[in-house]
């Protein structure tokens, strides 16, 4: 694999908002069949622990709803294989989930961007992008010293050795750098904002 190529094991949660429907596209570690759930297994990082499919997608996705509106939600996480960068993007395994927004925060939502910022264990980078979440504290950038315990949740599921997340690097998060909103220039001109 290329480095920071998709690959060769990575997952899309496919997410909407009362805006519109959206993907968040992120690396795994090797996925394997079998898995308490059926949906197959994907090894942590420390090379010994085998995750079941839909306990990790759901324990991750339900971090990240804490940042979504009760109309948004997490419809389903797939698993896909992709050995080779020059080889097609196949579907392994199709999760289904039904995971809703829990915020209460009333402000700007329509075609904002959360991103988290992290480093990696090889020093590398990982950016965690939601689409159409309110902007609970302005857009200002956040350092990862003063994030919340939403924020500290979703690191904690990211680089907990034992999960298979992994970065476009191959390795583990290792810690948060910042997080920021910002509006989302494409979904501007989807939405007819611009």
């Amino acid at each position: 694999m290329a480095p920071n190529g998709l690959g060769p094991w990575y997952g899309v949660f496919g997410y909407h908002s009362v805006h519109g429907s959206h993907k968040l596209t992120i690396s795994t570690n090797d996925w394997s069949t079998g898995g308490v759930n059926g949906f197959g297994q994907i090894l942590g990082h420390d090379d010994f622990t085998q995750n079941d499919v839909q306990d990790m997608a759901e324990d991750l996705a339900t971090d990240l709803a804490e940042f979504m509106l009760a109309s948004s939600g997490f419809d389903s996480f797939t698993v896909y294989s992709k050995p080779t960068q020059a080889d097609p993007s196949i579907p392994v395994a199709i999760v289904p989930l039904a995971i809703v927004g829990t915020s209460v925060v009333a402000t700007q939502s329509k075609a904002t961007m959360a991103t988290w910022s992290f480093r990696t264990t090889l020093f590398g980078r990982k950016k965690l992008v939601l689409l159409d979440v309110p902007v609970a504290s302005g857009f200002a950038p956040t350092n990862a010293a003063d994030w919340g315990a939403e924020d500290l949740a979703i690191l904690g599921a990211l680089s907990d050795l034992t999960k298979g997340w992994a970065a476009r690097d191959g390795s583990a998060v290792q810690s948060g750098i910042r997080k920021t909103y910002t509006m989302s220039d494409v979904l501007e001109h989807e939405y007819g904002m611009s």
